[in-house]
């Protein structure tokens, strides 16, 4: 699996309506969402923070951004992942990265440790956080067919910890309060280096899980229910 290529949103409505509500002032979310959600894969629309017109507010983007140079293709492109290292100068993400941040509210993700008998996937969530969120950058895009939208990339980091037996990566974990730093879009984007850094281990809680994660069609609890828990 490629670097951060799957993750769930397990909570009720309710249960992110109160997230929103507490960290980012949103009370209307504004857009039908559908949760819980237990496997959401790349090309999926994905809720998402954002920040434009001096507010914050709660939107839906296709996962896979669409870098500039490949919106004349009929078939454009898709990123799913940014690396944390080369986001500001990456051709491909730098605008993004300069002044559209947005935050990818989950509950937890996957990463697939390679084995003598094949790849074992692993639900990883952050201990006492029921939702947290990841980082991402987005933006708006039209291709040469005419397909229009807005897509985002996760940001990835280097993986810490027991993770690190698993997988070399792992997306990147903005805490509560870097929400702000991160969202600003007036913030010199050379301060926002610190956030990039693995969470520790000890705050990772890991779980192996069913193969039926494999499956992106496969969208029930059983994605997250643990097999084996480390």
């Amino acid at each position: 699996m490629t670097m951060c290529g799957r993750f769930a949103i397990a909570s009720s409505k309710d249960e992110m309506l109160e997230y929103l509500q507490e960290y980012f002032d949103i009370y209307d979310p504004g857009i039908e969402f559908r949760l819980p959600r237990y496997n959401i894969a790349p090309g999926e629309m994905i809720p998402a923070v954002v920040y434009e017109g001096d507010r914050r507010y709660f939107r839906l983007l296709k996962w896979g951004f669409v870098p500039g140079f490949a919106r004349k293709d009929a078939k454009p492109l898709r990123l799913i992942n940014a690396k944390s290292e080369t986001v500001r100068e990456k051709p491909a993400f730098r605008s993004a990265f300069r002044r559209r941040r947005c935050l990818i509210p989950v509950t937890g993700f996957f990463e697939w440790q390679a084995t003598g008998k094949g790849k074992v996937p692993y639900y990883i969530t952050v201990k006492n956080r029921p939702i947290f969120a990841l980082a991402g950058i987005w933006d708006e895009y039209r291709t040469a067919t005419g397909e229009a939208g807005a897509a985002c990339a996760i940001l990835t980091t280097a993986a810490g910890g027991e993770l690190l037996s698993i997988h070399e990566r792992m997306p990147v974990i903005v805490d509560e309060t870097n929400f702000g730093p991160w969202l600003d879009d007036g913030i010199d984007p050379g301060k926002l280096g610190a956030l990039f850094f693995s969470i520790p281990g000890e705050r990772l809680a890991l779980a192996e899980v069913s193969t039926a994660v494999n499956r992106p069609a496969n969208d029930t609890i059983e994605c997250i229910t643990p097999v084996n828990k480390r």
